[in-house]
């Protein structure tokens, strides 16, 4: 006949119910949508920039976008409260450094329960001079 020790029987329960609450902890931790964009290459003449629109969420959507560099660092960064029809812009224009960079955006939607196609969304590099766009990438509906 096996006796069970109450300590362990204890412990084990401890252990599962902690591992099950760090998995809960790092579920309301990860964003619940993430957009990722194509990389892209930026000369010192170019801009990119960054258009969001929320067309479904009637009280707004807290966003995070953000500018990754090609080594994995972020070069600019922001969070957002898009309201309802409002267009919000950001912009990245490299400054000193080499003449060509690349980088990608990315778009976390922080409001739990939002789904990437209440967000429009377009990334696109347009030359300082001129104004004129050449990469242009859209998204959402």
């Amino acid at each position: 006949m096996k006796t069970r020790n109450p300590v362990v029987k204890f412990g084990l329960l401890f252990a599962v119910l902690l591992t099950l609450g760090a998995a809960r902890a790092q579920a309301d931790i990860l964003p619940p949508v993430s957009i990722n964009f194509a990389p892209v290459g930026l000369t010192m003449d170019q801009t990119a920039q960054l258009n969001l629109v929320n067309v479904d969420v009637a009280n707004g959507m807290l966003v995070n976008w953000r500018f990754i560099n090609a080594s994995g660092g972020t070069v600019a960064q922001s969070s957002v409260i898009l309201q309802l029809g409002k267009i919000v812009s950001a912009n990245y224009r490299p400054q000193g450094g080499p003449l060509r960079t690349e980088l990608r955006a990315q778009v976390d939607i922080l409001t739990p329960n939002v789904p990437s196609e209440s967000l429009r969304r377009s990334l696109e590099v347009f030359n300082n001079d001129t104004g004129a766009t050449t990469v242009f990438m859209g998204g959402g509906q």
